[in-house]
């Protein structure tokens, strides 16, 4: 009785020991996060190309907050009536492609940059 005992206690531990290296192998780099975010992008602006305003609404998430010149657009539907006018006509008025992106190693929070555009300075001016 004792050798399934240990038997079973061994087959318990590797099954243990499989199930917390799977998370592991799974683990996404820095690097893997950035290349999402990037991929994201890129499919975000093709909803301008493609003129599909209902696919551009559906990358924007609930909590967004869009700065613009003359307003703050938050959330989904105020970002999506905001952006509505751009997606009218068969052509697109502008384009755009992520430069920069950085993504927190949590992978909770990500930031890409457009061709051109410059980051935020913390410097008071």
């Amino acid at each position: 009785m004792t050798n399934k005992m240990n038997e079973k206690k061994t087959a318990m531990m590797t099954a243990l020991g499989l199930a917390l290296a799977i998370p592991l192998l799974a683990a996404e780099t820095n690097a893997d996060l950035q290349a999402q975010v990037r991929d994201a992008e890129r499919a975000f602006a093709k909803t301008m190309a493609d003129r599909d305003h209902a696919a551009f609404a559906s990358f924007v998430s609930e909590e967004a907050v869009f700065s613009g010149p003359k307003a703050v657009l938050r959330g989904r539907k105020a970002v999506a009536d905001g952006w509505k006018r751009f997606y009218e006509g068969p052509k697109a008025p502008f384009s755009w492609e992520p430069e920069s992106v950085e993504v927190l190693d949590s992978g909770t929070l990500g930031l890409s940059a457009p061709h051109g555009a410059r980051p935020l300075s913390p410097t008071l001016r």
